[in-house]
């Protein structure tokens, strides 16, 4: 699926925005795709936080997922992680 974009919201936020394009997803199955990625650290019904790699991330049912580092990621880093990222929903049946 390349039903997604990245975006940098603010210079000052330190990270970037992923936003799938007509897709929201189902955080009880967000739940598993993450923690075959990286580590799940708190979740609720409205957001699910994620580490993976040095990245931390933030889940929106939405389809609307901010990562933040200690420095912005590379917009080549950023994709990479945000394929990475999709794919797993994908297999876990998370995008609706």
């Amino acid at each position: 699926m390349n039903d997604f974009f990245v975006i940098a919201p603010c210079a000052t936020a330190n990270g970037v925005e992923i936003k799938l394009n007509g897709k929201t997803i189902d955080m009880a199955k967000a739940g598993a795709a993450f923690t075959k990625l990286g580590d799940v650290v708190g979740s609720s019904p409205v957001v699910l936080l994620a580490k993976i790699g040095g990245y931390s991330v933030s889940v929106y049912g939405s389809g609307r997922m901010m990562v933040k580092g200690k420095r912005k990621p590379s917009d080549k880093a950023a994709n990479a992680l945000a394929k990475k990222i999709v794919s797993a929903l994908e297999k876990e049946g998370a995008l609706i």
